[in-house]
């Protein structure tokens, strides 16, 4: 074997995202019970600010190239779905749904980082939930998302127009130009 091909097996690759660091810490154990070694690169920073991995898209749990299939079958094995299907009806392409979720957890970023930079992102959060929501594939904990996104975003643009409006009567009464033009 080539020091190249070896150097290639050694290299971390994200195996997954964990919600929280407890959830990371935990595939670590399973994988690390296994002897596999697995390492969790924002530990240290979002175990300090730990209200920042949903912001950040959750932690990644990485795993070297060469143990990257059987650490995946370790979580398949070990993992449970994240509620009841909403449907009785099986899911036909599970990277349709995969997609419908990043969407998702795209439009509840997008929301939660509007307020600070308010209102800029909230439009296209509410985009993003509702073409989520549209989805006919969407899991239960994503749907919740959407549904977060969605609301949080409409609450953001109407506070945004209603205080544009009081501050647009506040300069016309200022200004003596009439209130109703």
């Amino acid at each position: 074997m080539s020091a190249d091909a070896s150097s290639e097996d050694h290299r971390l690759v994200t195996l997954t995202t964990a919600p929280d660091l407890a959830a990371a810490r935990l595939m670590r154990g399973l994988l690390q019970s296994a002897g596999i070694d697995c390492f969790i690169p924002d530990e240290n920073l979002l175990s300090q600010a730990s209200y920042l991995a949903g912001i950040a898209g959750g932690l990644r749990v990485q795993v070297r190239a060469v143990d990257r299939e059987r650490a995946q079958a370790m979580l398949d094995d070990y993992r449970t779905p994240d509620g009841p299907a909403e449907d009785d009806e099986a899911v036909a392409d599970p990277k349709s749904v995969a997609e419908s979720e990043r969407l998702a957890q795209r439009a509840l970023r997008v929301a939660i980082l509007g307020f600070i930079l308010w209102p800029l992102p909230h439009p296209y959060a509410l985009a993003l939930a509702l073409s989520a929501l549209a989805r006919k594939d969407l899991t239960g904990h994503a749907r919740r998302q959407a549904r977060v996104a969605a609301g949080v975003s409409l609450l953001a643009v109407a506070v945004f127009l209603v205080a544009l409006f009081s501050l647009l009567r506040l300069l016309s009464r200022r200004s003596g130009l009439p209130a109703n033009p």
